[in-house]
């Protein structure tokens, strides 16, 4: 019940999820060669039945056709039309490297689509170095020979303050402190708030302080 409440309100995941199956799909031509790098269980494929869709992982989680290090995919240069890589970057040592691969293996003109967080929890340890900003990601994407870059943010602060207050009640659920239930409660109910808040766009109110879930990013290889 509690898990089904999170996914439910994760605001993270339903970002990544509609720049994917929206915006990416509604962009993507019929007959595309797609890359899916660090596939995971290899949930978009459904979703581009049309296209020539492979995966790629450092391991087998659900059919993956290439499993490598991101670093090092054995795929001839300029080979896919798109490359999809959904809150993964933040799970390699040197991202950097990663993007430099991405855009060996896009083709001119082909478009590169990303999501990253930027302030979440740790997690899928040891492999786990976030904290990436919006600069450092166009920094890079230029300096392996991408333009027309597009970066937006996952929402802004009061989007991750609800993201992050859902968390917490989720911890005191799964705790055996039971006497703390019904201000968990109270916290839950208060997160749809939050992202309402995030939607009136506060933080410029406060451009001192800016904060953000993550990025979602589209670029093209020149």
């Amino acid at each position: 019940m509690i898990e089904k409440i999170f996914h439910k309100l994760d605001y993270s995941k339903k970002a990544t999820e509609s720049f994917i199956i929206k915006e990416a799909r509604s962009e993507i031509r019929p007959g595309s060669r797609i890359l899916d790098i660090g596939a995971g269980e290899v949930k978009y494929k459904k979703y581009f039945s049309d296209c020539d869709f492979k995966t790629q992982d450092f391991k087998q989680y659900g059919k993956i056709d290439y499993v490598s290090d991101i670093t090092e995919i054995p795929i001839p240069d300029q080979s896919f039309d798109i490359i999809i890589s959904t809150e993964v970057l933040e799970h390699v040592l040197r991202p950097d490297l990663g993007i430099a691969e991405m855009s060996r293996i896009l083709k001119p003109g082909g478009t590169l689509y990303i999501t990253i967080p930027f302030r979440a929890g740790i997690h899928h340890l040891p492999h786990y170095h976030s904290g990436l900003s919006e600069f450092w990601h166009r920094y890079y994407l230029e300096s392996y020979g991408f333009e027309k870059i597009e970066i937006k943010e996952k929402g802004g602060f009061f989007a991750f303050y609800g993201q992050e207050k859902l968390r917490s009640a989720i911890m005191v659920f799964k705790s055996p402190y039971f006497f703390l239930y019904p201000f968990a409660l109270i916290g839950l109910v208060l997160v749809p708030l939050f992202y309402w808040l995030d939607k009136l766009n506060i933080d410029k109110y406060n451009r001192s302080y800016k904060s953000t879930m993550g990025y979602l990013i589209k670029a093209r290889k020149k």
